[in-house]
């Protein structure tokens, strides 16, 4: 009964390449090769309601690490040849019968991944300089596709450097089922409905290295 949290995975993975990266590289005039990590205690997870109820689902994907490139200029980290695919069936709402719905609504046998490509960043330049004490704010620009449906998103977050090369990020967003083209689904012959609203909640603690 909940599907678009696949995509939040995917918008949340994005973000946290994004940040870590701001907060810890240096000037680049050109496009530079970054190796990042996502670390044990990240968590993310889709929550939704319905017409009785509430859910909650987590992400149970796990990603390895990942090259990629970035190249940065005053506030704005740039992206390319970034894009994560995120495996529909590894959200677990804690309920089978929920977890069946979702799949058939983002129609897993047929689309198996959900794919984020990272665009771009944003956030104030002396953070990403080291010079913020704390919590700061952070936008990034992403394209999600879902089924065959494609669009760009802004996904607000924040951002905390814990160390020199490792980075806290948090945040959420809300997503509208059917702009990516996926009924809500329903159960009980139409008498239990999910909302098209659902909120996706990220909490991850990300590594990212230089690549020799």
């Amino acid at each position: 009964m909940f599907l678009d949290k696949t995509k939040w995975l995917r918008s949340f993975m994005l973000f946290v390449t994004g940040f870590f990266l701001m907060a810890a590289t240096p000037f680049h005039a050109s496009f530079a090769k970054k190796r990042f990590y996502m670390e044990e205690g990240s968590r993310l997870y889709l929550k939704g309601s319905s017409n009785v109820n509430t859910f909650t689902c987590d992400c149970e994907d796990r990603f390895g690490a990942q090259t990629i490139e970035t190249e940065r200029k005053h506030g704005y980290v740039k992206f390319r040849n970034v894009e994560l695919l995120l495996k529909t069936k590894k959200f677990d709402c804690k309920n089978r019968k929920i977890d069946t719905d979702l799949q058939k609504a983002l129609r897993a046998d047929q689309y198996p991944n959900i794919k984020v490509a990272l665009l771009e960043t944003k956030q104030n330049e002396k953070c990403l300089n080291g010079d913020c004490v704390g919590w700061f704010d952070v936008q990034a620009k992403a394209n999600i596709t879902i089924t065959k449906t494609t669009k760009e998103v802004t996904i607000p977050a924040k951002a905390k450097k814990l160390g020199p090369n490792k980075l806290q990020l948090i945040g959420q967003k809300d997503l509208y089922m059917s702009s990516f083209g996926v009924d809500p689904p329903e159960a009980m012959f139409g008498m239990i409905k999910v909302n098209d609203l659902i909120t996706f909640h990220f909490d991850l603690i990300i590594t990212v290295d230089e690549v020799q």
